[in-house]
């Protein structure tokens, strides 16, 4: 009796695990798989049908549910082949990326970000280079922004000098020209990462920090 239960239990839980992998398979194929979306949605829906095919076909049952996770290791190799890149044609506010060169304790940063914003798309670009000495960090920030639930947060990392205005970095999506954000994408390999390097205020960042 109890070694019956706990086949069911196993049973049940490969059975959760198999659906799991196979629905974020099938996004998977959708969201980063080829450009054409005929070609994207035929792979993201002839991949259940084959792994539900192998489940039925492959007995013991449990051995069918291994043998259906076997399309989805294939589809978890590829995207984790998936490779960033560079060359796009990015959103003015992330076209240039931030680079640092150090001598001692001093840094120098190319391509800090000082814009004046009028709104979020509305901007005057002003790429800066800028140096700051290391010895004089007085204190290290960190700001959550929320941008909608709760969840989820920003996370911005601001170090403040005694000499003069403090320098944020924050970790975000480069978008594209005409590139939208979404969160659902986030989880898949849809937007290259981005350093925004910038001051604590809206000419760095689209949001406000807290003072």
């Amino acid at each position: 009796m109890i070694r019956r239960a706990l086949r069911i239990l196993v049973t049940v839980v490969l059975s959760a695990i198999v659906l799991a992998s196979l629905a974020w398979a099938a996004l998977a194929l959708w969201l980063d798989g080829p450009d054409s979306k005929i070609l994207a949605g035929t792979m993201a829906v002839g991949l259940p049908l084959v792994s539900i095919f192998l489940a039925a076909i492959v007995r013991p049952f449990p051995r069918g549910l291994g043998a259906a996770l076997l399309p989805i290791v294939a589809v978890a190799f590829w995207w984790g082949w998936i490779l960033p890149s560079n060359r796009r044609d990015w959103s003015p506010d992330v076209a240039h990326t931030a680079r640092a060169i150090s001598e001692g304790s001093r840094v120098t940063i190319r391509n800090v970000r000082n814009f004046k914003y009028r709104s979020e798309s509305d901007y005057d670009q002003h790429w800066e280079t800028r140096s700051y000495d290391l010895d004089r960090v007085r204190g290290v920030d960190l700001f959550l922004s929320f941008w909608g639930p709760t969840h989820i947060a920003h996370t911005i990392v601001s170090w403040e000098f005694d000499n003069g205005q403090p320098l944020a970095i924050s970790i975000e999506t480069r978008k594209e020209k005409g590139e939208s954000y979404s969160a659902l994408r986030g989880f898949f390999r849809q937007y290259e990462l981005y350093y925004v390097v910038a001051d604590e205020r809206p000419g760095g960042f689209t949001c406000q920090l807290p003072g």
